[in-house]
C-alpha cells in the first residue's frame, strides 16, 4: 500500500489563513494526531489512495476543517527520509524527525540541517539513527528521547563535519558496523567511523 500525505487545513475566528497540520497515514492507518470524527470523514478517500486508485483529493470537508490529500509515490520526494520496522524519518524544510509506525506518532527531532536533510539510515536492530545534508548527526534511538538541538553537549548523539569546515553529503552509500560511507557533493566519497565518526582513510 501507498502512503498518504493528510493536509487539515483549519480557519481559526478573525485570521484570514488557513493554519495547515500535516499527518502521513502508513497502510491507511489512522494517525495518532487525528480525531475520530475525522478519520471517519476522510477515510474511504484515504484507502483509495492507500491502494493507489488514485493520486489525490481536494478540500474533503471534516468537522470544523477540511483536508487536501495526496498519494506518496516517491517517499523522499514527500519527506520520508528512512522507514524500518517501527520506525520512520520525515524531513521537513531543514529538520529532520523521527515518528513511530504504524499510527504515526512523532517522537522527537533528531537533526536540524541548514540546506535540509539528504538522506537518513536506521540500522536494522533500530539502536541508532544517522542523517546527512550539512554534515552528519548519529542519533542513538534509545529512551528517553531527547529532541536535536545545536550546541548541546549530549549522550544522545554525536556529530561532525557541521561547523567550520563543512561536509556536504548528499547520499548515505554503506553503513557497517564499523564506518558509514557517504557522497559527496560532487563524486568524492568518504569514511567515518561509526563510533566517533572521525574521517576513516578510503
Amino acid at each position: 500500500m501507498y502512503k498518504v500525505i493528510i493536509q487539515k487545513n483549519v480557519r481559526y475566528p478573525g485570521h484570514d489563513w488557513d493554519t495547515i497540520i500535516q499527518s502521513i497515514s502508513l497502510d491507511g492507518v489512522k494517525p495518532f494526531d487525528l480525531t475520530e470524527a475525522e478519520w471517519e470523514a476522510i477515510y474511504s478517500y484515504v484507502l483509495k489512495l492507500a491502494n493507489g486508485d488514485a493520486e489525490f483529493f481536494k478540500r474533503i470537508a471534516g468537522p470544523d476543517c477540511y483536508f487536501d490529500l495526496v498519494c506518496v509515490s516517491d517517499d523522499k520526494e514527500y519527506g520520508i527520509l528512512f522507514e524500518s520496522e517501527h520506525y520512520f524519518v520525515y524531513r521537513d524544510f531543514e529538520d529532520a524527525s523521527l515518528y513511530q509506525k504504524p499510527d504515526s506518532k512523532y517522537i522527537t527531532s533528531v537533526g536540524d540541517f541548514y540546506g535540509e536533510p539528504k538522506d537518513a539510515y536506521i540500522d536494522p536492530q533500530e539502536k541508532i539513527y544517522i542523517t546527512i545534508g550539512c554534515g552528519i548527526i548519529l542519533y542513538y534511538l534509545k529512551e528517553p528521547f531527547e529532541d536535536y538541538m545545536y550546541d548541546r553537549n549530549t549522550s544522545q548523539w554525536i556529530e561532525t563535519g557541521r561547523e567550520g569546515d563543512i561536509e556536504w553529503c548528499d547520499k548515505i552509500e554503506e553503513v557497517t558496523d564499523s564506518y558509514v560511507l557517504v557522497s559527496l557533493e560532487g563524486e568524492e566519497k568518504r569514511k567515518f567511523d561509526i563510533n566517533t565518526l572521525e574521517k576513516i582513510p578510503m
